[in-house]
């Protein structure tokens, strides 16, 4: 059992649909990226960089683009990480239904992704 897979077997009822549907989501998005745990919550890396992450808690879920300040998109939903950080994300996912259709994250994805490809190592 992968770290992700234990990660998804310890998530709530409530959060674990949503988790595996998100890390199904990554995974089309970009079949080669990395997967580990950091800050103990899944983590998806390419060239060195975090791409996105995946945050359950007890009741609900944080879906969190890295770099998203950079990707000028306006998905409905994606929101800021605070206001000296370049994170946006989804944040308070309770249902399958919080989120934005499966081809508009699998494209956020994928510009993440390829944004990552081409940036230098983030710390």
């Amino acid at each position: 059992m992968s770290n992700i897979d234990t990660y998804i077997s310890k998530a709530s009822q409530i959060t674990q649909p949503i988790v595996i549907h998100l890390h199904q989501l990554i995974k089309t998005a970009c079949p080669t990226i990395d997967e580990q745990i950091k800050w103990n919550a899944p983590s998806f890396e390419l060239n060195g960089n975090i791409v996105c992450s995946v945050m359950a808690f007890k009741g609900h879920v944080n879906f969190i683009i890295t770099q998203g300040k950079f990707l000028n998109t306006t998905l409905a939903g994606l929101e800021s990480i605070g206001e000296k950080s370049n994170m946006t994300g989804f944040k308070g996912i309770k249902t399958l239904a919080d989120l934005p259709k499966d081809a508009e994250l699998i494209a956020l994805i994928q510009k993440a992704a390829e944004y990552s490809k081409t940036t230098k190592r983030f710390e």
